[in-house]
């Protein structure tokens, strides 16, 4: 890291410019393998990017390292078509480039890949600056390999409804064929949530366990995070015995601004210096009165011991990863679709720390707390949750809105 941010620095000149210097700090970032890592472009740059910038129009899904057009913007283009190359760059090479600048837990690439099926156009700006027009070969649907020159466009013109609209529901249950439940969390974030968290949890278990079904789907795909006590609520649902949930909680200074970790505004019971043990240099652990997810947890009343079967992707990320790492170690149930966008034994989050650098004024945050899960060892560590059952959709499933994760998940539910 000494060396990365010394070759950062001596880069730096008076020739410099404020995109070259947001390019050099995005591709910081990534290196340290955090997800919750971000940086602002600096105000003028983000002037320009809502205002006159111009960017690559068409709206792409990513899709094992191959890239398609996922909806028709471009007549010339139709959806469905794989993009080989722009700009007589080939699709392999571009890819490769812009995931140096995209901050991501460990050695995870899914979330990284879902970050390019929204904002493309941006990371292709960043890594080759703008471009009035752009050259595109691709393979149209029916396999012919055709060029095609198109325009490029404002980034108000790009983003769609797909990106700009939430998810119709947030929490959701429902009864599906053969008496499967279906729960459904897009976000543990209580300030997006409609309805109280807990509530919703006390009532659909209690109609599971009222109606005696026993097989059970919870979808977290999209589910970016939230709150993190929600993540050690909702195991307790599904948990047969006592669990713990965080292993360990350390941080590395003791001047942390503690008004932030107030219950009223945070998970922590009001944490202060005296909750906070040096262990070594830069380091304090916090002690288990901090952070109510440090102490041993029983299963709930409503508790469920029937089958379960988890739909997760890239996105389901932070809180959303801690409530998996729990339940795969436990071996609660099998994971259906792609590895998650958080890593398995824990993360650097919490109350996040913000700074604005003096010069170009970007903002800079970065998480406060060290985040070790209660969890068995894996083989290969800086990994996200795997799941044993690997479901990928075509370009044709997405363009047909076809659910095939939650299909495969069905069909296994009801398997002997």
């Amino acid at each position: 890291m000494e060396t990365l941010f010394d070759s950062s620095y001596a880069s730096i000149n008076e020739k410099t410019t404020d995109l070259t210097f947001y390019k050099q700090l995005k591709m910081l970032l990534s290196e340290m393998k955090d997800g919750h890592l971000y940086c602002s472009l600096p105000p003028g740059l983000e002037t320009d990017r809502n205002e006159k910038t111009l960017f690559f129009p068409l709206k792409l899904q990513f899709i094992a390292r191959k890239v398609y057009v996922i909806s028709a913007t471009n007549a010339q283009i139709p959806a469905g078509s794989e993009i080989k190359s722009i700009n007589e760059k080939p699709i392999d090479t571009i890819i490769t480039e812009l995931l140096k600048y995209i901050p991501a837990d460990g050695n995870i690439q899914t979330k990284k890949y879902h970050i390019l099926n929204n904002f493309f156009y941006f990371y292709y700006f960043i890594a080759f600056d703008e471009s009035p027009t752009f050259d595109i070969q691709f393979k149209s649907p029916d396999g012919q390999l055709k060029n095609s020159k198109i325009k490029a466009d404002l980034e108000q013109n790009i983003i769609g409804p797909e990106i700009a609209a939430p998810p119709q529901s947030l929490l959701d249950f429902s009864i599906e064929p053969d008496q499967t439940a279906l729960i459904t969390i897009k976000t543990f974030d209580p300030s997006a949530l409609k309805g109280n968290f807990s509530d919703f949890l006390e009532t659909s278990f209690k109609q599971i366990k009222d109606l005696k079904l026993n097989k059970l789907i919870i979808d977290l795909r999209g589910n970016s995070g939230g709150k993190d006590t929600y993540g050690s609520l909702l195991y307790s649902y599904l948990a047969n015995k006592p669990f713990r949930y965080y292993k360990n909680l350390q941080t590395a200074t003791n001047n942390l601004d503690f008004n932030q970790f107030k219950s009223t505004v945070s998970s922590y019971n009001d944490l202060q210096p005296s909750m906070l043990r040096r262990v070594k240099n830069n380091q304090y652990q916090l002690g288990k009165e901090a952070h109510p997810n440090l102490q041993l947890f029983q299963p709930n009343n409503y508790h469920y011991n029937g089958k379960v079967l988890f739909l997760i992707d890239g996105l389901s990320f932070s809180t959303t990863s801690e409530f998996c790492a729990i339940a795969y170690s436990h071996k609660r149930g099998d994971f259906i679709g792609e590895e998650t966008g958080g890593t398995y034994e824990g993360n650097t989050s919490g109350v996040q720390s913000e700074f604005t650098l003096p010069n170009t004024k970007i903002q800079v945050s970065f998480g406060t707390i060290k985040y070790e899960m209660a969890v068995n060892s894996v083989a290969e560590p800086g990994k996200g949750i795997v799941p044993q059952h690997k479901v990928i959709s075509t370009i044709q499933d997405l363009i047909e809105r076809k659910d095939v994760q939650l299909t495969y998940a069905i069909w296994l539910a009801n398997q002997k």
